[in-house]
């Protein structure tokens, strides 16, 4: 894939239509990807492909009911681009990178399946492309984590190689970074999933070696040339999950771009989805248990016989045994583990200085009946007191 030859004239036009280099301007706007899946949708139902409007001109394809919304001179000047797209196709090819289009064999199918039109028409990328649709472990978490939380990514990193499970992340440092490079490191598979600066990332001493024997795969539907934003980082977290087959949430904020990921895929139900439960848990991993994920801890990565077997029989008991999206407000009497969770956090928070009811309702994101029931069992187990006039609680 890293010859230039090797692109497909379907992939070459896709990339006319959609694609990020040159010289830009207001008329030669990229397609974005609503724009390119309502073309194509219309080339399809008229047994057209992209490929077919290389010999048509946009007056053609307008008398063809193809077109809509996109004016004849942005189109003209999309599909002009010829020379320039030649030129970038030729730095790209030097530097390794390959490009897939949705109508490439190679394009995964994870993507067609479970994004459906949400899919990105192009895939920028290097290293191994067979395992782009072989699934594996998508091991995210906070950049700022700490060492319990690098700790774990590093055992359960280690732990995929062994099992010859691919670990699917990002390069950000921290968790991310860590679960990679522990994998790399043991002789296993990763694929990052870039949000940014592909370009830069093929040339970085820090994977050199890993993709050039193809331990690793880095993939980007951004342009190889992209600069970090914001809004591309959030979206690339539904890549990880959608490519997976397991999650594993290492660490997580209330917010932020972790926690969106993880909480799409929950409500999307794209792979089954673990969220690290060693103590002390951040509030957006008690969040997280509190919605249904399943528990994992660095005992169960060390300890087990077979993680792969783990995911699947915890994976079945959670089918066989579901787990409600959210705690109603008026449950009395939540699942003791849970509660077990609650005091061993609350009594980390508490310890510094009393908590009020009311913090505790937002640290750990939970309705003011389920606070309070819990509070008032650890004051009544002596795990805890009132202090303030009853205002406020503290651990014992």
């Amino acid at each position: 894939m890293s010859n230039k030859a090797t692109i497909s004239s379907n992939t070459r036009v896709t990339l006319l239509l959609c694609g990020r280099f040159g010289e830009h301007n207001s008329e030669a706007r990229p397609l974005n990807q609503s724009e390119f899946h309502e073309l194509d949708h219309a080339l399809e139902a008229r047994q057209l492909a992209p490929e077919n409007m290389l010999n048509m001109s946009a007056l053609d394809l307008r008398e063809a009911g193809v077109i809509h919304g996109i004016s004849a001179k942005r189109l003209a000047g999309l599909m002009g681009r010829f020379a320039e797209l030649e030129e970038t196709i030729d730095a790209w090819s030097k530097a390794g990178i390959w490009v897939l289009g949705e109508r490439d064999k190679k394009y995964p199918n994870r993507l067609r399946q479970r994004l459906s039109s949400a899919r990105p028409p192009l895939l920028f990328g290097a290293g191994a492309i067979d395992c782009l649709d072989m699934g594996g472990v998508c091991i995210v978490g906070s950049r700022a984590s700490g060492e319990p939380a690098l700790q774990f990514s590093s055992a359960l990193g280690k732990r995929c190689a062994l099992e010859k499970l691919t670990v699917i992340s990002n390069d950000m440092r921290g968790v991310d970074r860590e679960a990679v490079s522990a994998s790399l490191e043991s002789s296993g598979q990763a694929m990052i999933i870039m949000s940014d600066r592909l370009e830069k990332a093929v040339v970085a001493k820090r994977y050199r070696d890993s993709l050039a024997n193809n331990q690793l795969t880095m993939v980007t539907p951004f342009s190889p040339s992209a600069a970090f934003s914001v809004a591309n980082a959030i979206r690339l977290n539904r890549y990880q999950y959608v490519l997976s087959d397991i999650a594993v949430i290492v660490e997580t904020r209330r917010k932020g771009g972790v926690w969106t990921g993880a909480d799409e895929n929950r409500i999307e139900k794209w792979v089954p989805a673990f969220v690290r439960t060693d103590q002390p848990m951040s509030p957006g991993n008690f969040a997280l248990l509190h919605l249904g994920l399943q528990a994992i801890t660095q005992q169960d990565v060390v300890n087990i016989d077979s993680l792969s077997d783990f995911f699947i029989s915890q994976t079945r008991k959670d089918k066989n045994n579901p787990v409600p999206p959210m705690i109603n407000k008026d449950e009395l009497n939540p699942p003791k583990d849970l509660y077990s969770f609650f005091l061993a956090e609350f009594q980390a928070i508490a310890k510094k200085s009393p908590q009020t009811e009311a913090y505790v309702m937002e640290y750990f994101d939970i309705e003011q009946m389920q606070a309070r029931k819990w509070l008032d069992r650890a004051v009544a187990e002596g795990s805890a007191e009132t202090v303030n006039g009853g205002k406020s609680f503290t651990s014992k």
